[in-house]
């Protein structure tokens, strides 16, 4: 068995003070990161040659005596020159060693490695764990961590080592190797992350400002970059005006406080974002919900708060993020003006894909100039980061004064600002980038219905495929990326039990290429798994 099937099927246990040292030559030396029965790996800044043999000496933490293995060295990770964190090391696997030791080693790792079964666990296990000790969660917490991690299911947080385009070189931190794979989890829509325009825009504002004044945009952080950008996206949005906030996030849980106050009321979306759900949480006001793009239902629920509340805010994505469907901006649009009521529309997942060269729900809907407050992100098509706000020139001056997350933040890094205009400008005067992107959504949409995956209602870019159970979807999560595809894997609490899925997303750049290899994966694994099912067809390159 090699060390690279050893370290994804077997049980790994990690111990913090466990000391390694060479008894061939006395020069090799550091720290025991994980071990098995079968092998190891080794922390340490001496790197050995794959296929060297060692004889190395060890012991557990408050052993008596040493184990010793005769040892090969199989991988190595040069944490350097990957420009990974973290610390260089070897795989190193175990040839022979004294079946005494091998007992002992046996025995100290099993003990170790039974304290969590994270098959039936979720996040949602861990939040409510409370203790005198308040840092008490964390240690279940970990070992959990640590389990999925043993088992191979940890597919988060892979380091990227090349820019984001539709093929990426990841550091696969379950094999210890850099590999290739094609992107399908990244929401660089256009993929302007890596336009040589807004490459271009970005090096040359660092020229020019160095990487920025750190100061407040209310203060000494506002460069002329920035009232550009904000003029273009007021533009964009149907609006008079428009203010950069650090990041989307930043933008929803600084701007919903400071217009919801005690005696309002807000009335979000079942399904809306998390940073929406936060900002109403800050707020002083009433936080209510209505059923996901149900239009009786805010009815009902606008009806109800009509005369027990002030002014009353209503607030939706445009494209929602987990299932990629639209919302119906225009009718709730209607109906909240019709009650008195104001609307503000996330774009974060809508900008760049849907309406009039990628401008948004407002202008899908052609309701541009009537929404509210249109907030959204300079990351995801925009290629930046960041978040924004638009509206009528009195509402935007309010919130530079009175929404804490922007006030009280250092304004973006020209450079930043900079790449967000520049692809601002690309994606208004390069359709064909548009183009790309729809004719890949169709494609991929279609051929997984022809399969016979469930994909929800998506109708953008944002193509979920519901596996419907946790540990099933780590399973699967962890074939498609052995088989060579980066696709993100959505867990319940991020969505409700019974709709685990993946999320898969699409971009301009994608070749046919790559949408039929992943399509092949996908119908490969979802067979292994039967999902979507055993009578589903296969899937054929040659499909329309």
């Amino acid at each position: 068995m090699t060390l690279s099937l050893e370290r994804r099927r077997c049980t790994r246990t990690t111990f913090s003070d466990m000391k390694v040292a060479s008894r061939t030559d006395g020069q090799l030396s550091g720290h025991v990161r994980d071990i098995s029965p079968h092998g190891m790996f080794v922390e340490s800044k001496k790197l050995l040659k794959p296929g060297t043999k060692i004889l190395l000496e060890f012991r557990f933490p408050k052993g008596v005596t040493a184990l010793i293995a005769y040892c090969e060295i199989r991988w190595i990770k040069d944490a350097t020159k990957l420009r990974l964190g973290g610390h260089s090391g070897m795989g190193v696997e175990f040839k022979s060693m004294f079946e005494a030791d091998r007992r002992r080693l046996e025995e100290s790792t099993v003990e170790r490695s039974t304290r969590i079964n994270s098959d039936n666990l979720s996040l949602a296990d861990f939040v409510d764990n409370s203790d005198k000790d308040l840092f008490y969660k964390t240690k279940p917490f970990g070992e959990f961590l640590e389990d999925i991690a043993q088992k191979g299911f940890d597919q988060y947080r892979m380091p990227l080592l090349t820019a984001c385009k539709n093929r990426v070189e990841v550091f696969d931190k379950n094999i210890g190797e850099v590999r290739e794979m094609i992107m399908m989890g990244s929401c660089n829509y256009l993929g302007l992350s890596t336009h040589p325009k807004v490459i271009k825009a970005s090096l040359e504002s660092t020229r020019l400002y160095g990487t920025g004044s750190e100061g407040a945009a209310l203060l000494s952080g506002t460069y002329d970059i920035h009232r550009e950008l904000e003029i273009n996206i007021a533009r964009m949005k149907g609006c008079e005006d428009a203010a950069v906030f650090p990041t989307g996030y930043a933008t929803n849980v600084g701007c919903i406080p400071a217009l919801v106050k005690r005696g309002d009321a807000v009335i979000i979306d079942r399904l809306a974002h998390a940073s929406i759900i936060d900002g109403c949480k800050l707020s002083g006001g009433l936080f209510g919900t209505f059923q996901h793009s149900n239009i009786e239902s805010l009815k009902d629920v606008l009806e109800r708060t009509e005369k027990k509340y002030n002014g009353r805010l209503v607030v939706v994505d445009g494209v929602y993020s987990m299932d990629g469907d639209i919302a119906p901006l225009d009718q709730i649009v209607e109906v909240a003006h019709k009650y008195g009521a104001k609307v503000m529309v996330d774009e974060a997942h809508a900008t760049g894909v849907i309406g009039e060269r990628g401008k948004g729900t407002p202008s899908h809907f052609n309701i541009e100039g009537k929404v509210d407050i249109v907030m959204g992100t300079l990351s995801k098509a925009l290629a930046a980061v960041g978040g924004f706000v638009a509206s009528s020139r009195e509402v935007v001056n309010y919130l530079r004064y009175y929404a804490r997350s922007g006030f009280f933040s250092i304004n973006l890094p020209p450079a930043v600002a900079a790449a967000a205009l520049a692809a601002v400008e690309v994606m208004e005067n390069e359709t064909e980038l548009h183009d790309n992107l729809w004719r890949n959504i169709k494609y991929i949409k279609e051929n997984l219905l022809s399969l016979g995956f469930n994909v929800g209602n998506t109708e953008s870019a944002i193509i979920p495929i519901i596996v419907g159970d946790g540990l099933t979807l780590r399973k699967m999560s962890k074939r498609i990326s052995e088989e060579g595809i980066y696709l993100s894997a959505v867990p319940y609490p991020a969505v409700p039990k019974g709709q685990e899925r993946f999320r898969l997303s699409l971009m301009a750049t994608h070749t046919k290429q790559d949408l039929d290899k992943t399509l092949e994966v996908l119908d490969k694994v979802g067979k292994e798994f039967n999902i979507p099912g055993s009578d589903s067809c296969r899937f054929s390159s040659f499909a329309a």
